[in-house]
C-alpha cells in the first residue's frame, strides 16, 4: 500500500500537482496461517484504515466475506467519506461499476494496486486494462518475490 502511495506521488508534474489518482482494488487478502477468523477480520480492517491514512484516492473492496466487509468498514471508520470507498459483492459487480460510473473509471496516469488471495480480481484488471487502454506493469511473480517499483505514470498491478 505504501508503494501505491509513493507511485501516486511520482505522477506530480513540474508544478507539484499530482496528475494521477491512486486506486486500491482489494479482495480477501492472504493472512498468516494460524489466525482466527476474528483476527483475519481485524487485519483486513487495518488495511482499510491504512488506505485512508495513506490518502489512497479510491478504494474498491470486492467480495462478500466478513473480511472484505471489514476492509470497507475500516476505511469508513478511519475517515473515508463521500465516494472514496465502495464495496461490491463480486468481480463482475466491480467491472460493471468501473464501466458504468465515470468517477470509478481509472485513466492514465492513475496507479492501481490490485491485491487479493484469488486471481479473480487480477483477471478483472486485465479485462478492464484492455477495455480502457491502461498499461499494466509490475505483476508480482508467481514465486512471491516483490515486483520492482513502477515507473512514473504507469498503472501498477501488485497481486
Amino acid at each position: 500500500m505504501r508503494t501505491l502511495a509513493d507511485a501516486g506521488e511520482q505522477t506530480r508534474d513540474a508544478d507539484g500537482v499530482r496528475r494521477g489518482r491512486t486506486w486500491a482494488w482489494l479482495g480477501e487478502l492472504e493472512v498468516p496461517d494460524g489466525l482466527s477468523e476474528n483476527e483475519r477480520v481485524v487485519e483486513h480492517d487495518r488495511v482499510g484504515r491504512l488506505a485512508v491514512r495513506l490518502a489512497v484516492d479510491k478504494t474498491l473492496c470486492i467480495g462478500d466475506s466478513r473480511s472484505v466487509r471489514a476492509l470497507h468498514q475500516g476505511a469508513v471508520m478511519e475517515g473515508s467519506w463521500g465516494d472514496e470507498v465502495r464495496i461490491v459483492d463480486t468481480a463482475t459487480a466491480a467491472r460493471d461499476l468501473v464501466r458504468e460510473q465515470p468517477d470509478w473509471r481509472p485513466t492514465a496516469p492513475d496507479v492501481i494496486l490490485v491485491a487479493a488471495a484469488t486471481s479473480e480480481i487480477a483477471a478483472l484488471l486485465d479485462e478492464l486494462a484492455t477495455d480502457l487502454a491502461l498499461p499494466v506493469r509490475d505483476r508480482a511473480p508467481a514465486d512471491g518475490a516483490p515486483p520492482d517499483g513502477p515507473p512514473p505514470n504507469e498503472t501498477q498491478d501488485a497481486t
